[in-house]
């Protein structure tokens, strides 16, 4: 049920279909003093080697419904939907605003926990409210697009109210007929060279699914490459005087003309490549360790390349991490969750 095919069985488990069941789920691992572990599509989890002692509930609520609000229209939709199919859904009834974000697996529920975003387009742009099952208080709670406390990669749901609340259902604001966003260089560039500028809502889907294949970031079960938890380190966010020590370090340890990529943020930071600071720390493409290595597209990508295991997925991501710690001063952190791990494994990955 996981998209990197590693980790062990859980010792109980459950599809939520409804807000009832849901429920229910809750109320018998408390009656049972069992921990709870919320699953939605398995595309951005990590899970450990032994048996999960935990109720797993995976959140199957589905349903899209639709209203008009002045001259825009607000869809919501239930957690349990596949994210990729709700995308086309979109596309198909010509409204924009989540275009970019085709082709990454997994349920709508997972979206707004670390502000899913991908070709210059995040979330949070559109998203205007969530539902969500408070396992504090067994009440259903909604959230407006501010209470959620997005950032890069990042909400009150993945931050300080992390396991507190499953969500069970997102509602977007989109715009009918409305113009695709082209801000990222890659896909502009994409469009351009196949003669699509101004391009349609669904050209700008296609190219960026054209995109994410080739990067082995579509998950194809005949695509060895693509079976990962996608990119596994966030890029890095500094300030820039940091920025300018690591750029200027970059350039004494590689010896190289080459310009270190970086792209403006938030409250003027940096935005480094993750993916250019591996590779320029000597772990390129293809590198192999055990049974798990990186993409040979993608060196962002850790892959199962058969019989891998979560150790030796652990294993890898602190070799990287140390390496582009060594080379550049630089820490990264893995974007996916990991469950079933002792709390000091976690801390220190």
């Amino acid at each position: 049920m996981t998209t990197l095919g590693i980790g062990g069985a859980a010792r109980y488990f459950a599809d939520c279909a409804s807000l009832d069941t849901l429920a229910a789920g809750v109320a018998w691992a408390g009656v049972q003093a069992l921990p709870m572990v919320v699953l939605g599509g398995g595309s951005n989890i990590v899970v450990a080697d032994h048996v999960i002692n935990s109720l797993v509930l995976r959140v199957a609520i589905r349903g899209i419904a639709a209203r008009v609000d002045d001259d825009q229209t607000i869809l919501t939709v239930g957690a349990g939907e596949e994210w990729d199919a709700f995308v086309a859904y979109t596309i198909k009834g010509n409204l924009a605003g989540l275009e970019c974000l085709s082709g990454i697996p997994g349920r709508v529920g997972a979206t707004p926990i670390q502000n899913v975003g991908a070709y210059g387009q995040e979330t949070s742009e559109t998203l205007q409210s969530v539902e969500a099952f408070d396992l504090a208080t067994s009440e259903v709670v909604c959230f407006d697009q501010q209470a959620c406390e997005f950032g890069y990669r990042v909400s009150r749901f993945k931050g300080r109210d992390q396991g507190r609340y499953v969500i069970t259902r997102v509602s977007y604001r989109l715009q009918p007929a409305g113009a695709p966003a082209v801000r990222y260089g890659e896909l502009q560039r994409y469009l351009e060279e196949n003669g699509a500028m101004p391009p349609t809502l669904a050209q700008v889907r296609d190219a960026v699914i054209a995109i994410r294949r080739r990067k082995a970031m579509v998950i194809d079960p005949l695509d060895a490459d693509s079976r990962s938890v996608g990119s596994f380190f966030m890029n890095p966010t500094v300030t820039e005087e940091t920025f300018e020590r690591i750029r200027s370090r970059a350039a004494r340890t590689l010896h190289s003309l080459e310009a270190m990529p970086a792209f403006p943020a938030s409250d003027s930071r940096v935005k480094l490549s993750a993916a250019w600071l591996i590779e320029r720390a000597g772990i390129h493409r293809g590198t192999i360790h055990g049974n798990v290595g990186t993409s040979t597209r993608h060196a962002l990508a850790i892959i199962n390349r058969g019989n891998g295991t979560a150790r030796e997925v652990l294993e890898l991501c602190r070799i990287i991490q140390s390496r582009v710690r060594d080379v550049f001063g630089v820490e990264l952190t893995p974007e996916p969750v990991f469950i079933g791990f002792e709390e000091n494994v976690i801390r220190d990955t």
